[in-house]
């Protein structure tokens, strides 16, 4: 895990190897999970024949190999999320905030994406739909 803290009085960005001293608030990331999320390969914004634009396309987990083989996850995100009329984008989210081990923390850039973020704070998956996740990421895991 890796803590990201910012100085309350700056607003300077620190790296920390340890729990931050007084002053400085933090967040985590989860450098494995973060980024699929944030930036869209398991919303399903991103396909084999729709790449990013620009430089992105050319990084891990825009290639298009990473995408195809992120393709059953995303199908099955999406499979789940018409059952209880979301987004695989949130259904991603619910799945990482039903692991006791996450305490996820969404950015968001807007109020649209602030409301679509609480939007997986209002359902439950099933234990059933955790494993079919958990099993469906293991590959890239």
């Amino acid at each position: 895990m890796e803590w990201v803290g910012v100085c309350a009085d700056d607003g300077a960005t620190v790296r920390l190897d340890t729990y931050p001293p007084a002053g400085v608030n933090i967040w985590s990331r989860s450098p494995t999970t973060r980024p699929l999320l944030a930036s869209g390969p398991l919303t399903g914004k991103y396909t084999r024949t729709d790449l990013p634009r620009g430089l992105r396309r050319f990084g891990k987990p825009f290639r298009r190999r990473d995408l195809v083989a992120l393709e059953p996850v995303t199908a099955l995100l999406q499979e789940i999320g018409v059952l209880y009329g979301k987004t695989p984008g949130q259904v991603a989210l619910r799945w990482v905030i039903e692991n006791d081990t996450v305490l996820p923390i969404p950015g968001a850039k807007n109020r649209k994406q602030a409301s679509a973020n609480a939007e997986a704070l209002i359902f439950q998956l099933t234990q059933d739909e955790i494993h079919a996740l958990d099993t469906a990421t293991r590959a890239w895991r």
